[in-house]
């Protein structure tokens, strides 16, 4: 009897399933942990060199958008323009203001470049900002790669790093083209960027006591290496150890390699610069890697043998007295089962047997299909794309999988002190919420909010006044933390009873997994909603126009509605700015903004459209509707004034009125529209609304048509 009980064979199989095994493992550990330190030693290697490599990717990527979005700049585009049709002779006011632009953006970044320029079309500069010592005329800019690849690719190029023939320091050439709208090349913009901000990230990397990083270029020379006198003179072709490794990185392989240089054993990994045929490699001598192999050895026998003795004594004790663990595992796991414990388990065992072994076996099953149920929700709710989709996804699992009929998900808008019912959707009336309406307009009401903590009736019945349900059931309400402040409550309302409390139970579970996930997602909306307001004066900026265009369409659309659009722009702007600095003029600017706010509806747009312009859009509005708003605009800014510790500034406003679709079938040629028909308020003597018409489009006066160029605009500032 004894040699067919568990505990019987509970020792003897312990044993041998640890002896066997571990027996093995040593041998295989021991025999082969060089071979295997070795390997990883390359694999080390290779991935340090790869991401090194997409560094440095990613910052010489970042340098050409940078200098492709200073070729786009209008500003630059009409000095260009300027100088392409005129010539230097004609453009003094245009090259003044670029030569201005250009030395303000080159004292702020001159840490990165050593210089900042701009050329016409056949690569003669017109415009430049260089440190000291440095010159443009030892660059030969007409012939330079650089600018040909620009001008020929149509494309930002970037050159190769060399050394300035005047300042003799490391540098590289960038350079973007310049076109008209309709194509046309105009010239480029090029800055001469230090080579430190691509190869620092290099020679400052430290791999070890030993290791370190360099580059070559596509003819295997040395661009970046922590010993400054091996760059651009140091050719890894003429290393006899290192010559493979340098043809496979000229030949833009990944991968490692061992070699011996000055009698040292090392061991490189080598990853290609996408795009311009470049290589990083990251090497350490090899016998940094070994030196704890024999240790390593050594300490395996010792835990091998102590693990040994340790679990045949663990195995012993625990088959002597193995009904009292075994209960007590089983009722653990049936908490767990049950929603009250967490663990990381993932597997399932076969239920061979009815004795102790079968029931712990049953429960650890029914313990891993819960957590399996748990790590699908989080997949789901990391894969939605909004908070909202999120909330949706929850409320769905609780009142579908765990049978929570009565599941209710507000949102908490905190800047607004409400709260939005989120889910479910269909809900309107305020019956049905189980709970005092006036949460929705007073978010404070609500305990859950107010406190941060689980407010449930459970335990004390009347722990929320704002519940309303019917006797004989409670509520448990679960806010929602993060950031440090409550975002969401979700409210489940069930019948008193233990099998409800265990369903909560579970459904606590399921909102844990999920706060990290509403963490993230709340991060990134906060990220995008930054990137879409102007930070001067707190209106949406142009982008968050182009990101949502089309939604504002469609919906206008989709209403039968239309939408006005007024295009706005300071009056004499540029004498406020003048006369009393760039200060005062963003004050003007912000007090403009607000005015304009306060002057719409809160569902109506306020974008700010570059400089002193801004667009309204105004939605849903009746015909002729636009125009009445302008001039209330229009009158709201001629008695704002404007307090400083120097002056009162007055101004007045021009206004441009359009609508869509009444005036066109495209939102953005709508705005075109509104911007002739400010044109033409300005013209006419400013501090006026223009509606627009069609007449403005075909004037033959030739300024209707089109906003002026740069020397008219000089010669008539805003």
């Amino acid at each position: 009897m004894f040699f067919a009980s568990i505990r019987f064979k509970l020792i003897v199989g312990g044993i041998l399933a640890a002896l066997i095994p571990m027996a093995i493992c040593g041998y295989v550990a021991i025999t082969d942990s060089t071979k295997a330190v070795s390997l990883l030693s390359r694999t080390n290697e290779q991935f340090i060199a790869e991401g090194t490599a997409m560094q440095v990717e990613a910052t010489l990527e970042g340098e050409m958008k940078f200098t492709a979005a200073f070729a786009a700049r209008t500003q630059v585009r009409n000095a260009a323009e300027a100088i392409s049709a005129k010539g230097n002779g004609g453009t003094a006011e245009a090259l003044r203001l670029i030569r201005q632009d250009i030395k303000k953006r080159f004292e702020l970044l001159n840490t990165n470049y050593a210089g900042i320029f701009l050329t016409d079309a056949a690569g003669m500069p017109f415009a430049e900002a260089m440190e000291a010592g440095e010159s443009l005329t030892a660059w030969h800019i007409p012939e330079h790669p650089c600018f040909i690849e620009a001008r020929t690719t149509r494309k930002p190029a970037s050159g190769e790093i060399a050394f300035s023939l005047s300042t003799h320091e490391p540098v590289m050439m960038i350079c973007a083209p310049i076109f008209t709208e309709n194509g046309l090349f105009l010239g480029v913009v090029g800055t001469l960027l230090k080579a430190p901000v691509i190869t620092d990230m290099i020679v400052k990397r430290k791999i070890g006591e030993t290791g370190y990083c360099f580059m070559v270029n596509q003819n295997g020379i040395i661009i970046a290496h922590p010993d400054e006198k091996n760059i651009l003179k140091l050719d890894l072709l003429k290393i006899p150890a290192m010559a493979n490794m340098a043809q496979a990185m000229i030949d833009g392989r990944a991968g490692a390699e061992s070699y011996v240089f000055k009698g040292i054993r090392k061991v490189a990994g080598f990853a290609p610069v996408k795009g311009k045929g470049w290589s990083v490699a990251a090497t350490q001598n090899a016998d940094e890697f070994l030196a704890g192999v024999l240790s390593l050895r050594n300490s395996i026998g010792l835990i091998i043998l102590f693990s040994i003795m340790v679990t045949c004594a663990i195995i012993f004790v625990a088959a002597t007295s193995l009904t009292r663990p075994l209960n007590t595992v089983i009722r653990g796991l049936e908490d767990i089962a049950q929603g009250k414990g967490r663990t990381a388990l993932s597997k399932r065992i076969e239920v061979t047997s009815n004795d102790e072994i079968g029931i712990l076996s049953e429960k650890f099953n029914s313990l891993m299909e819960s957590l399996h149920n748990i790590a699908n929700f989080k997949k789901a709710i990391e894969e939605e794309g909004n908070l909202e989709d999120v909330y949706l996804c929850m409320g769905e699992v609780f009142t579908r999988k765990l049978g929570l009929a009565h599941c209710f998900i507000f949102q908490v808008a905190a800047e607004k002190k409400t709260m939005l019912l989120t889910y479910p959707e269909q809900e309107e009336g305020s019956a049905a919420l189980f709970c005092n309406p006036e949460i929705l307009e007073r978010c404070e009401l609500c305990k859950a909010n107010r406190i941060g903590h689980v407010v449930s009736s459970v335990h004390f019945p009347a722990v929320c006044r704002q519940f309303t349900g019917p006797d004989g059931t409670g509520h448990h309400c679960h806010p929602i933390v993060a950031g440090g402040a409550t975002v969401a409550v979700v409210m489940f309302v069930f019948e008193t009873g233990p099998a409800a409390a265990d369903r909560v139970s579970k459904a606590e579970e399921y909102i844990n997994e999920s706060l990290a996930v509403i963490e993230t997602k709340r991060l990134m909306r906060s990220l995008r909603d930054t990137a879409l307001i102007d930070d001067q004066t707190g209106m949406h900026n142009r982008r968050y126009l182009q990101e949502y265009t089309e939604k504002i369409v469609a919906g206008v659309l989709r209403r039968g509605k239309s939408i006005g659009l007024i295009m706005c722009d300071l009056d004499f702007f540029k004498q406020v700015n003048d006369t009393y600095g760039h200060q005062a003029g963003d004050v003007v600017l912000r007090a403009t903004a607000q005015v304009i706010k306060q002057s719409v509806r809160e569902a109506d747009i306020v974008i700010r459209f570059g400089g002193e312009e801004f667009l309204i859009v105004l939605l849903d509005v009746s015909r002729n509707e636009t125009l009445r708003i302008a001039e209330k605009i229009r009158v709201h800014i001629e008695q704002l004034t404007v307090k400083l510790p120097e002056a009162v500034i007055q101004t007045t406003i021009s206004l441009g009125v359009s609508e869509f679709p009444l005036d066109t079938d495209t939102l953005w040629s709508c705005i075109k529209y509104a911007d002739i028909a400010l044109y033409r308020a300005k013209t006419e003597g400013r501090n006026r609304c223009v509606r627009f018409s069609r007449e403005m489009w075909t004037a033959p006066d030739g300024l209707a048509g089109s906003r002026p160029g740069p020397a008219a605009a000089a010669a008539n500032p805003s």
